[in-house]
Formats: structure tokens, sequence, C-alpha cells
């Protein structure tokens, strides 16, 4: 996490509640992938992305709490997967913009044409505004909860706890000397621990408490009826369409339904390699046609294979929803684990999918370019959290592109960056392999703290944010790999300096050797935290801050990191959660017959 985080990292433990319902983005604005098309090969659709969020900066009350958030977005990992399933929830399964998708796939004729749009009104009349006003009541309930929260003597408590804890920590590095991160983190999880269950005591004695529970529980009432209304809308749609179609169509309705499985649910992924699509990718590479026929005949089973874990992922979740939501009424934090974790299960089973295609695709085309092409490039659409290009790999992209430089200068930064990218490859591999188990258990450790948080009130809340979990004490093992990745590019970056001229390294892009100057909290490298973010909360960060689009956080970007923590902690009442998104492709397959060309 940063390692300066703002002090409303202490407000948000105190207003978890509000958080959860008062954010506008948690409370579900509802969401759905584009449609479009993509000429191709093959159809497919790869994941556009999840948000996420969290952290803060500034000033040593920033960097009292450096560290404490781990890969939680701010102490909201938990809560943000956990909305983002309730979000999720409340998308339509259809939108109009679907409808040339159906006309495009199933052939329709005019007249079933115009069936399928009195379909779609029918269905939009019904499911907008019973969403929009769950969505409303929603808003309601975390507009009560806020006014709560956030009365005048709350705000005076809260403020005169951070000047107290200020104080302390001054008092303690005057006395003893400037803290370590190890040493600043305990200092403060021991202070924050003690403030934390002395707030939750409070909340039970004046009501708080009780008050929080009521309104949870009318939410978790509203979604569980919600769930059920829900696929009765879809099951009238669905059955409404295929009563027009003819033998022909009805038999491509299976080849369909895959199709819009995949385009629909892929970008609901929430660990490393589960939302990637592999026709999309293959598509995307354009490679000649032999080097496309000797992949053609893996096709129809991956495709068969795909739809078989998804259809398992998605039926699994939804139906699992109000047994979360009455494993949170019942505290029953082991019900809950053992879902979460069936949930994870799951979704690693949509992964390995995808890894074992991976594998067969790249064998299939042989010792060829076009292999290696492959394989670079599934692993930079699915895992990207660790394939992507790094801060290092620009420096030296950009050093390679500098005007006027000496060939023996040119020759020795390339060989130089082979060399980096030899050392690179290893460490990216570590970390895809860990991934393998830390992103699903993640999955479970967040369900938990979710449950656990809602279901026990204000205190299970301020808890969990005020970093009480166990899950705080927990070491990191990716974190680790992380760290040696970033020395490494230190290391390099400081030969590459050494190759060019002072002129000449000023005009490269900021890389780790840059850390400090012009960040929050003075030691804060955005960049450096971009490459350990998860990929949910890293694009929904780069897409407030990075302005130009370019992969990384400028020197003249950092005051935009500033204000981006100010509205997720301030103007949203502590942060938010996930939303994900994804841009659709058709093609040579699309959602045709299994024995389609």
């Amino acid at each position: 996490m940063f390692k300066t985080l703002s002090a409303t990292t202490l407000r948000s433990a105190l207003l978890a509640t509000a958080t959860i319902l008062a954010s506008d983005s948690l409370v579900f604005a509802q969401n759905e992938p584009p449609a479009g098309q993509n000429g191709g090969q093959r159809g497919g659709q790869n994941a556009g992305g999840q948000r996420g969020g969290g952290g803060g900066g500034g000033g040593n009350m920033g960097r009292m709490f450096g560290g404490m958030g781990g890969q939680r977005g701010g102490g909201m990992g938990g809560m943000g997967r956990g909305m983002q399933d309730l979000r999720e929830a409340l998308e339509a399964d259809f939108m109009r913009r679907d409808v040339p998708i159906f006309v495009r796939q199933l052939s329709l004729t005019e007249d079933q044409s115009g069936v399928l749009e009195t379909l779609f009104v029918d269905y939009e009349t019904s499911f907008q505004p019973e969403a929009e006003a769950i969505q409303s009541s929603m808003m309601e309930i975390g507009r009560n909860m806020m006014q709560s929260f956030n009365s005048p003597e709350r705000r005076e408590q809260m403020q005169q706890m951070r000047d107290k804890f200020q104080q302390e920590f001054e008092a303690a590095e005057a006395a003893n000397g400037p803290m370590d991160d190890d040493a600043r983190r305990a200092f403060f999880r021991e202070r924050m621990q003690k403030a934390v269950e002395e707030f939750a005591q409070q909340s039970q004695t004046n009501g708080l408490d009780a008050e929080v529970k009521a309104s949870m529980n009318q939410l978790l009432e509203k979604m569980e009826a919600w769930q059920s209304r829900k696929a009765q809308l879809r099951d009238n749609f669905t059955q409404g369409m295929k009563a027009v179609l003819d033998d022909d169509q009805l038999s491509q309705w299976p080849a369909f339904e895959r199709f819009l499985t995949r385009e629909k649910t892929l970008p609901r992924g929430r660990i490393s390699g589960e939302n990637l699509n592999l026709f999309f990718v293959v598509d995307e590479l354009r490679m000649p046609q032999d080097e496309f026929a000797k992949l053609e005949p893996l096709f129809n089973d991956y495709e068969t294979r795909l739809d078989n874990a998804l259809r398992a992922r998605n039926g699994y979740i939804e139906e699992s929803m109000p047994k979360i939501m009455k494993a949170m009424q019942d505290q029953d934090s082991a019900d809950a684990g053992r879902i979460f974790r069936r949930q994870a299960e799951l979704r690693a089973a949509v992964r390995d999918v995808n890894e074992e295609y991976r594998k067969a695709m790249v064998n299939a085309l042989g010792e060829s370019t076009w292999a290696k092409s492959l394989d670079k490039a599934v692993l930079e659409g699915g895992w990207d959290r660790f394939y992507r290009a790094t801060n290092t790999d620009r420096m030296f992209e950009e050093a390679m592109k500098l005007e006027g430089l000496d060939p023996a200068v040119l020759q020795s930064v390339t060989e130089l960056y082979a060399g980096y990218r030899n050392e690179l490859s290893p460490l990216n591999d570590r970390l895809k392999t860990l991934a393998r188990t830390e992103e699903p258990e993640q999955i479970v450790r967040d369900g938990e703290r979710f449950v656990g948080m809602v279901s026990q009130g204000i205190g299970g809340m301020a808890r969990a944010f005020g970093g009480g979990g166990a899950n705080e004490e927990r070491e990191d093992p990716m974190r680790k790999v992380f760290d040696e990745r970033n020395d490494l590019g230190e290391r390099y970056e400081e030969r590459l300096k050494a190759l060019l001229t002072p002129e000449q390294f000023e005009k490269l892009p900021r890389g780790r050797g840059a850390r400090g100057a012009g960040g929050p909290g003075g030691n804060f490298d955005p960049n450096a935290f971009l490459d350990r973010m998860p990929e949910e909360q890293r694009k929904q960060f780069m897409e407030a801050v990075d302005k130009n689009k370019n992969g990384k956080i400028d020197e003249d970007e950092r005051e935009g990191i500033r204000e981006y923590m100010r509205q997720q902690f301030q103007n949203r009442g502590g942060g938010q959660g996930g939303q994900g998104g994804g841009g659709q492709g058709g093609g040579r397959r699309g959602g045709g017959g299994a024995n389609e060309a």
C-alpha cells in the first residue's frame, strides 16, 4: 500500500458503514460492457477492467499509517470486492445496444428483429424502475447513516483523536529518534486498535450499532428479493426470444449463449487470467492463415471448456449471494468462509482453462516467432499485473530512441537492457506462480473480512478498518518479489545512468531511482506502488490520475494523486469499491455454431 496514507484513514475507520452505502459508486450505478464488433479470425472479448480505490497522502500523519493497508485499497479490499459483487447483481443481463449482436449472430429476419425490439422494451420497462428503486433505497439508507456518523460531536471526537496521535508520535520520535516503517506501523496499530475498541463500545451504548445492524438487514432483505426477480426477468426475455426462432436458429442458440456468456461475464473476473479470452488475443495478432490453422483444432474444445467453467462460476456466485447475506445476519463466519472458498475455486477453474489452452496453443505453433508473440500477448493480457512494461522498461526504450546517441553507447544500452529483461523474466514468473494460490486465498480472506465487518455492526467494521484483523499481520509473499523487482529496476537504472550524459538521462521518464522528489509525504513513488497494486484498483487509479494515458505517473500528474485521494475519502465517505467493464468483439466465429469456420 502507499507509504503515505491520508489522515482520513482514521476517519474511514469510523465511517466504515457510511462508506458501504453512501458512496454513489458503491451503490451500483449500472454499467454494462458496450456492444460492438471487431473483424477478425475469431470472435471474443477481453475484460476491460475493474476498479477499486483507496489510500491518500501527505505529511507525518500520512506516514503514521504507511504500509498498514496491504493490498486492501486503503482498507477497502474486502469491502470493494463484496460491494462489486452486489453492484454486478444490479446490472442488467441485456441492454438495448445488444440488439445488433442478436440480429447478427442469430440471422434474425425483419419480423423477428421487431419482436426482439419489443422484448427489449418490455425488459427495460420492468428492469430499470425496479433496479433504480433498490438503488434509491440503498442511497437513502446510506444518507441516513452518514448523518448519524457525521455529527459535529463525532467530527470533533475524531479530530481530537488525530491530534492526540500526532502529538504522541512526535513526542516518541523526539525522545527516541525517527522510527522505521515497522516501528511506526506497530506504534499506530496499537493506538488504532485501542481507539477502535473504545468507539465500538460507545456505539453499542448509544444505539448507533443497533441502528447500523437494522439498516444492513434492510439492505440484505432487498438484495435477496432482487436476486429472484432478476432471474425471472432474464428467463422471461430468453423464453420470449426463443419462441419466435425457427428450427435452424434454435439449433444455433446454444452456441449463441456461449458467446453471450463470454461477452457478458468474462469481465467479472477477480484473479489474474480469469477474465482472459484467447479468441480475442488470437484475433488481435492477425497471424498468417497457415499459422492460424494450427490453432483451429483447439478452438471448439476451448470454447466448450471455458463456457462450462464460466457457467459453473456464474451460477454458484448468483445462488450464493443470498447465502452470504444469511451468513451476515447469523454472524456465521465459518459458513461464509466456505462459500467464498468455493467461489474462489470456481474462479480459479476459469483461469486454469485459459492457462491450459495458452500452453496448448503456444505448443501448437512450435518453435516460431508467432508462438513467442502469442505467449507474450496472452501473459500481458491475462496476467498484466506482472507482465506489463515496468518503468525501467520505459526508461530503456526511451534511452534507445535518444537522438544523437553514439552507436557504441546505443549498443551498450541495448545489451544492458537485455540483461535487465533476463533477470526480470524469472521474477515475473515467480509472481505468476505465487498468484495461483495467493489471489484465490485473498478472495477468501477479503470475503470473510467483509462478512465479519458487516455482520458485527460498528464493532466489526471499525475493527476491520482500524487494522485489528489477523489479515493485517500476514506477510504477503508476493510483496517480497515485487520489492525484489523494484530493487532490480533501480540497479539497472543506475547502470543506465552511468552510460549516458546527465542531459541525456534527464530526458528519460522517471523510474525507480527517481523515488522521493515531489511525491506526497516525501518518499512516495507512485510508479513503484503501481507495480504491486491489484489490477482492479490500478485501473481506476490510472484512469483518474494518468491524464496523458502513458501508463505511468509523471511529475506533473502527482498533484492529481492528492486530489484523487481527497475525493475518494472526503466526497465519498471513505473509499470506493469496484467496477468492471470491457469491450466486445465479433469476427470469423463470433457466437456461431461449434462447427462454423
